[in-house]
């Protein structure tokens, strides 16, 4: 019995070390390159609240795309915005109003950043 307990004892350390990182196989694999997807772009700019009696102290920026809203930043009046979209076509107004046609235009290419201000829209 006292032998059969010994090589229990040395298969379950064995297996232990296996588990633990022994054999090189479970290891993972790190590749030296590194390679990021380039699959979004960066629409930024200076965004200007709207002007007039109430005189906003933050601008609220809407962003649109084939007439769908796809994102909204609040920004503080003349401060710098940064949204992350896909490839596309976009329109960007601070009036809330996609239709009113007071926005800006602007086209976001992956991996590359577009600038467009967004001026005080809501006049």
């Amino acid at each position: 019995m006292g032998s059969r307990s010994g090589i229990s004892v040395l298969v379950a350390l064995s297996l232990l070390g296996s588990a633990c990182g022994g054999h090189r196989g479970a290891e993972p694999h790190h590749s030296t390159t590194t390679t990021v997807p380039t699959s979004t772009g960066v629409l930024t700019g200076t965004a200007y609240s709207c002007s007039g009696p109430a005189n906003a102290a933050t601008a609220n920026l809407q962003v649109y795309r084939g007439g769908v809203l796809v994102a909204t930043r609040q920004v503080p009046n003349r401060g710098t915005y940064r949204i992350v979209l896909p490839p596309g076509h976009y329109y960007i107004t601070n009036t809330g109003n996609r239709d009113a046609g007071l926005g800006r235009s602007a086209t976001v290419v992956a991996g590359d950043i577009s600038h467009v201000d967004v001026p005080d829209l809501c006049r």
